[in-house]
Order: C-alpha cells, then sequence, then structure tokens
C-alpha cells in the first residue's frame, strides 16, 4: 500500500498538471462554478510545483536550488505587501498570501515549463 501512495505522489510531483486537472474537474461537478474550480485547482497545484521545480533542478545540476524559490516567495510576499500598502487597501495577512500564492502558480508554472525544456534538450544533446 505505501509503494502505490509513493508511486502516486510521485507521478503528481513529476507531473503537477494532473493536480490541476483533477482538482478542477471535481470542483466544477461538485460547485458548479468555473472560476472557483480554477482557483481551487490553481491552488492545489502550486504546492506540487514547489516539489517538481525542487526535484528537476536535482535532477539537472546536481543540486538544490529551494533557497531560491522561498526567496521568490518572500519577495513576492514583499510586494504584494508594499503594493496593497501604497494603495491605501486592507492590509490582512490572508489577501496578501492568497494573490502571493496565485502569483508564484504563473512564476513557478514559467519555471518548470523552462527547465522541462532545458532538461529534454540537455538530455538531447548529450546522447
Amino acid at each position: 500500500m505505501a509503494s502505490v501512495l509513493g508511486a502516486i505522489i510521485a507521478t503528481l510531483i513529476t507531473v503537477p498538471y494532473i493536480v490541476f486537472f483533477l482538482v478542477n474537474k471535481s470542483m466544477l461537478k461538485l460547485t458548479k462554478k468555473r472560476k472557483k474550480a480554477f482557483k481551487a485547482g490553481v491552488d492545489s497545484t502550486t504546492l506540487f510545483l514547489f516539489f517538481a521545480i525542487e526535484r528537476m533542478t536535482i535532477e539537472i545540476w546536481g543540486h538544490s536550488y529551494y533557497w531560491i524559490l522561498l526567496l521568490v516567495f518572500l519577495f513576492g510576499c514583499l510586494l504584494f505587501t508594499y503594493v496593497i500598502w501604497k494603495n491605501d487597501l486592507d492590509l490582512s495577512i490572508g489577501k496578501i498570501l492568497r494573490l502571493n500564492w496565485r502569483l508564484q502558480f504563473l512564476v513557478l508554472s514559467i519555471g518548470y515549463f523552462s527547465l522541462m525544456t532545458y532538461g529534454i534538450v540537455l538530455r538531447i544533446l548529450d546522447i
């Protein structure tokens, strides 16, 4: 049972957009609201993108650059805090984290596809 669960988690980390598809479709069936289903898919996929990029950097370069991902996350929090503070909006931690989490989805998606393309090209050129 543990090996099956491990294989499922490894697959979801390797291809995080499976999580997006599954959560999006299941939330759409439950709520019938496309926007809410999309946001739930984005929110759940972001965590898997963090792990996927970390694993890809280890596979490509042999070192973990997880600290860079954490710095990007913290920079996003600082950026949203500054923008919300300057615009005199309601400054709440939940709002800042939610906006940053969705920004990280975009940043990590770009990073995921960039690293995937780089890794494929690198493997092809090594052969």
